[in-house]
């Protein structure tokens, strides 16, 4: 039997009942951001939150290898983003890193 689920947050509140059990029967989930989607980023997929429970097993090794580092990067990109709206004066290595 195959289902899609289709839950809606609140506030993109993950954490709270409803969600958290559609999580736990399902085997994954992708997670669609308001935030991203005003922002122009389409499709507005979070990746930090999006997950297969099939995940890298079901990949080749080279796509396990560019999936890892590009998540990591993106992690990364979102980190420095959220520091930058709190930093008036960024050196330029972070000027650099937030342009790419």
């Amino acid at each position: 039997m195959t289902a899609l689920p289709i839950v809606e947050t609140q506030s993109g509140d993950v954490s709270a009942y409803i969600p958290t059990n559609v999580i736990s029967i399902t085997d994954g989930q992708i997670f669609l951001s308001a935030d991203l989607f005003n922002a122009g980023i389409r499709p507005a997929i979070n990746v930090g939150i999006s997950v297969s429970r099939v995940g890298s097993a079901a990949q080749i090794k080279a796509m396990k290898q560019v999936a890892g580092k590009l998540k990591l990067e993106l992690a990364q990109f979102a980190e420095l983003e959220a520091f930058a709206q709190f930093a008036s004066d960024l050196d330029k290595a972070t000027q650099n890193q937030l342009a790419r």
